[in-house]
């Protein structure tokens, strides 16, 4: 029996169809395969190459007599059988999960073969109705598909119930005992075979076909109820068994086997409606297929909710891909349905050329934009970098306290790039400075350095069950320096901040000081004077003798006076430095600090060119403390001051061959040639070796002064 040149057209478009779902196949396969293989998904597990393939395989093989049903059904208009095809397609795309990832599992390969058995039935029916009743004769083997059509649901629906309800939720039997159940449903769906496969006719879309195999026979009656018999009582055993488990079962397996026992009772109330409101009520044949669904999709969802085979890492990329075979597949329905009517006349190979050219336009672009979508929505944006950055540095942007910057740049991390866990740690004492979330485990710290320095850590953790792919960890890296200079803008924020403060308590400190030499000292002696002039006022006309020895007191008194005054001078600016300059006030300093048995030598230009005010006094508070405490604690034999001059700073070293110092020794001293040392902006070192002497080291930062600048 030959096809006639309609149904040529018809295998064109299926054949068209089958070659964008196997391109699409390809894509799938890669695409979920890499996820399987991805480390930021799972742990790495070495799968079984040759089972993760045939789960593939049976995969494509469901998906391609869905097509190829999809089509015939909208072909021929029979609609009633749609329900039933999708379902097996949504089952096989619950099956190639399970099958690629723990193909191990016993569940894995009853989902998928279950999928596999009702894809071909549905095509099987769709093949038996377009050759045997929308055009008669025109496709060969019409009877035999009709024939298979008409006793498939038997095993599809018992083994696969039976399976599910014996072999959740590890894939084994709960006890050797039980396995006469699924022997007796095997055994019982071997002797209903005949039965169901010699009824008198087949319904075909509403039309009875004939059946040549049909039979009466007594024995095939027997055959039948007995099998009936033992399916039934198969069942029912394994529904015990099932219960059993669940009696037995707690914690995680308890939760599991509740969504089945839910999906189950969803099942059996759609399938119990939808029976009773079957031809009644529109729409109500579908509630069947439904209930075919709601075992499968229970287990699923037990498995994802609880993580108990990390399901639920690979979940990016197959809902990616699923829904793109989805969009893909009923778009090129779609258009050959609503098309194909109107343009069956002028000839199917045109159509089917332009769907296919249209399909394959529109693939590419809905694939990545589902993709962009999804590892979005999962990953955030590790597959952007430079969104990551330049969201980050928009967010610093806006950061108007330095108290906001750190806790701003790990909360915009951990939300952009989706971690459970992102830090900073100063690399001073340790401390985190700022955190976004809890850590799971040990996170992974990358340091932060900045113009060479290291000024800390950033730490960050992935998701529970996730890890750092190696562009993750890339991209954190390439994070690293923004986030190390931003930690270094804080900490010099910081640092000025600090240094204003003690500027601040500097200055309040000076003046305390000078309004204590004011108010204890020269008030006083200011006051004293007066009176001293007063009384020799009074005593110039009556007593010359005395007035004269007051005037010689009030002249010590005012000597006095100058003399406080010269030292509030000195205490602000010594005099010495703008009598004599640096070198001169220096070896000042030397010449009243050496003694007989310490000597003390000045090392330095003749002459140096102007200085700026603050770097002079601290020039010289430095040395004089550093001689100071030479004199007085060092037990020297000699010490010798050196003054460089640099381009861009002033160096000091205070060397004497003492006694040393203790180890980690702070006095006020020390402290205060540190202070006029880094308020300036420069930096100050003390090295010590007990009996060996010590090394003051300092370098001021010379800056223009104003007679050079003019």
């Amino acid at each position: 029996m030959r096809p006639g040149r309609r149904h040529e057209s018809a295998f064109r478009l299926v054949g068209a169809a089958d070659a964008i779902y196997a391109r699409l196949m390809a894509q799938t396969e890669a695409g979920v395969m890499e996820t399987v293989a991805n480390p930021r998904a799972v742990p790495s597990v070495r799968l079984p190459a040759g089972k993760v393939r045939l789960g593939w395989a049976v995969f494509a093989l469901t998906s391609i007599a869905w097509a190829v049903a999809v089509v015939l059904d909208l072909h021929t208009g029979n609609y009633g059988t749609l329900a039933y095809v999708c379902v097996a397609e949504a089952m096989a795309l619950m099956g190639v999960l399970l099958t690629t990832r723990i193909p191990q599992h016993r569940i894995s390969w009853v989902i998928a073969i279950a999928a596999l058995w009702w894809g071909v039935t549905g095509l099987a029916n769709a093949y038996a109705v377009e050759a045997l009743v929308e055009d008669p004769g025109s496709l060969p083997a019409g009877v035999a598909a009709a024939w298979f059509d008409g006793w498939a649901w038997l095993p599809g629906l018992a083994l696969f119930l039976c399976a599910l309800l014996v072999l959740m939720p590890d894939g084994r039997l709960a006890s050797r005992r039980w396995w006469p159940a699924p022997a007796s449903v095997a055994i019982g769906t071997v002797l209903g075979f005949p039965a169901a496969s010699a009824v008198s006719s087949f319904d075909l879309a509403g039309t009875q076909i004939a059946n040549p195999l049909a039979s009466s026979s007594s024995a095939v009656a027997v055959a039948g109820l007995a099998g009936a018999v033992l399916v039934v009582a198969g069942l029912a055993a394994s529904l015990a068994a099932f219960v059993v488990q669940y009696r037995r079962s707690e914690g995680d397996r308890r939760q599991q086997l509740r969504w089945v026992v839910v999906s189950f009772g969803l099942a059996v109330i759609l399938g119990v409606v939808g029976a009773l409101a079957w031809g009644v009520v529109p729409g109500a044949a579908a509630l069947p297929a439904l209930a075919l669904l709601a075992p499968p999709a229970g287990i699923a969802v037990a498995v994802l909710k609880y993580r108990l085979y990390e399901l639920d890492l690979v979940v990016n990329r197959a809902f990616v891909y699923g829904v793109l075979s989805v969009c893909v597949v009923a778009s090129y329905v779609l258009v050959v349905g609503l098309v194909g009517a109107a343009l069956s006349d002028r000839g199917d190979l045109v159509l089917s050329l332009v769907v296919t050219g249209v399909v394959a336009v529109c693939f590419q672009p809905l694939r990545e934009r589902v993709q962009r979508f999804a590892n979005q929505l999962m990953y955030g944006e590790r597959d952007h970098p430079y969104v990551a950055l330049a969201r980050l540095g928009r967010r610093l942007e806006t950061s108007l306290g330095a108290d906001a910057v750190l806790p701003t740049v790990v909360e915009t991390i951990g939300q952009t790039l989706k971690l459970q866990y992102v830090a900073l740690a100063l690399a001073d004492n340790d401390h985190v400075a700022a955190a976004y979330g809890s850590p799971d485990a040990a996170p992974l710290e990358v340091p932060l350095v900045h113009q060479g320095i290291a000024v800390g850590g950033l730490r960050v953790a992935p998701r529970a069950g996730e890890q750092l792919r190696v562009v993750d960890r890339r991209l954190i890296a390439d994070l690293a320096p923004q986030v190390a200079a931003a930690v270094h803008a804080v900490g010099l924020a910081q640092e000025l901040q600090a240094a204003h403060r003690r500027l601040v308590e500097l200055r309040e400190e000076e003046r305390r000081r000078i309004r204590r030499d004011i108010h204890d000292g020269l008030g006083p002696a200011l006051a004293g004077l007066t009176f001293t002039l007063d009384a020799v006022h009074n005593l110039a006309s009556s007593d010359l003798e005395r007035a004269s020895a007051l005037l010689a007191s009030a002249t010590e008194q005012t000597q006095t006076m100058i003399g406080d005054v010269r030292r509030l001078i000195y205490g602000l600016r010594p005099p010495a430095l703008d009598e004599l300059g640096l070198v001169g006030s220096l070896r000042g300093l030397a010449s009243r600090e050496a003694s007989p048995t310490t000597t003390i030598t000045i090392a330095a230009p003749d002459a140096l060119p102007p200085l700026p005010a603050a770097v002079e006094v601290a020039a010289y508070r430095i040395v004089q403390e550093a001689l100071t405490n030479v004199a007085r604690h060092a037990l020297a034999k000699s010490c010798t001051v050196h003054l460089v001059l640099e381009p861009n700073a002033v160096l000091l070293e205070i060397a004497d061959d003492g006694q040393g110092m203790e180890k980690h020794r702070s006095g006020v001293g020390l402290q205060t040639m540190q202070e006029r040392a880094t308020e300036l902006g420069g930096s100050y070192k003390i090295t010590s070796t007990p009996g060996a002497g010590t090394i003051v080291a300092a370098r001021l930062p010379r800056l223009a002064s104003e007679e050079e600048l003019g």
